[in-house]
């Protein structure tokens, strides 16, 4: 049967009873719920790619963080070369770079 056929079969069918108050609704309900379903692959898909995208950034910006919290920190020491350890260099005879 064609979907015109159908069509007409439909709109010629008589009921030959009272339909429940819900009927209608229920009837959509099943419609809209085949819908959904058929696209509920490509739905898991798009959530699938949207959380991974979602902790990508979330873990993108923690390294970020931590990336700059460290060059920030390594740029901010002290020199570690003091003018002690310049001095004890210069008179020790245990050093390489010992001038004479």
């Amino acid at each position: 049967m064609n979907d015109s056929e159908f069509d007409n079969l439909l709109r010629t069918a008589k009921v030959n009873g009272p339909l429940p108050g819900s009927f209608r609704q229920g009837v959509w309900h099943r419609i809209e719920m085949a819908g959904l379903e058929s696209n509920r692959d490509s739905a898991l898909f798009h959530r699938f790619v949207g959380a991974l995208l979602r902790s990508l950034g979330a873990t993108t910006g923690v390294a970020a963080t931590i990336v700059a919290g460290l060059w920030l920190g390594a740029s901010s020491l002290p020199d570690t070369y003091s003018d002690r350890l310049a001095y004890v260099h210069s008179i020790s005879p245990f050093t390489r770079n010992h001038q004479k």
